[in-house]
Order: structure tokens, then sequence, then C-alpha cells
């Protein structure tokens, strides 16, 4: 024969085969987990032009899965994270959204506001009426329980 047989290595679980151990056996777990609600809520918008209210905040609502991704992620490293993250941003005529920054934080995680900026600056909006741009302020509220 032309192969080379590699024979009994002992990888049956933590033992190496010896003294009975069934594979897996003794190995590590990753422990229970936690189950936490997480509750992104909105504080009052504040907007400047002629874009209606309830339009623009039927599109937040339609992507704030997109925020709460930003949150979820980031609460893996830190799990007692939570404040406020208010938001401002310009919609285009076109409804398209030209500038998101960052106008005040009491979360302090430059990975989270980083990451909700750039979400935002992906959501479509309806068209101005009359055209024009639109100036949004809407903050974020981020906290978990449990």
């Amino acid at each position: 024969m032309n192969s080379v047989g590699l024979g009994a290595l002992g990888t049956r679980g933590r033992g190496g085969g010896l003294g009975g151990a069934s594979y897996g056996e003794g190995a590590g777990r990753l422990g229970v987990k936690k189950e936490r609600d997480i509750n992104i809520s909105a504080g009052t918008a504040v907007i400047q032009g002629s874009l209606d209210k309830e339009l623009i905040r039927r599109v937040i609502k339609r992507h704030i899965a997109q925020i709460r991704y930003c949150y979820e992620r980031e609460l893996q490293s830190s799990p007692g994270l939570f404040g406020k993250v208010a938001t401002r941003f310009v919609i285009s005529a076109a409804g398209r959204v030209q500038q998101a920054k960052v106008e005040q934080t009491t979360l302090k995680n430059a990975k989270v506001e980083r990451c909700v900026l750039s979400k935002i600056r992906t959501w479509r909006f309806p068209k101005p009426k009359g055209g024009g741009i639109v100036i949004v302020k809407y903050p974020f509220i981020f906290k978990t329980s449990g």
C-alpha cells in the first residue's frame, strides 16, 4: 500500500481517549444566553421644512432595526451601555439624506454613534413639498432591561 495511516490519535474527548471519556465530554460551555429587552425610543423630534412629521416618523420606524443593530453589536463588549444620541440630519429636495451628525450624546460610544449616522445616511424620505431641504433633529434613547 502507498498510504500512511495515522493510527489512534487520542482525540476522544478531554481525556484523549483514555479512561473511557466520550467525544466532547468535559468540553467548556458558553453559558446561558442572557435575555435582555432592548429599548430604543425617541425623544421629541424637531423638524424644519415642508415634510410632514408623521412621514419622517414612519421612515425612521421602518429602519429602527438598523439602529437596534448598531446598539446590540456594541452591547456585546459593553453590557451596561445606555444613553441618548441626538442626531441632526438634512433631507435634500430629492428625499435623500445629504448630511447627518451627532449633535449631543450621553451614550459616549463612538462606534454606536458612527454606525447610527451611517445607517441614517442611507435612508430615503418622500420628496419635500415645493422642494427645498428639511432639517430633522431626532434623539434616539438606548437602554436595556433585564
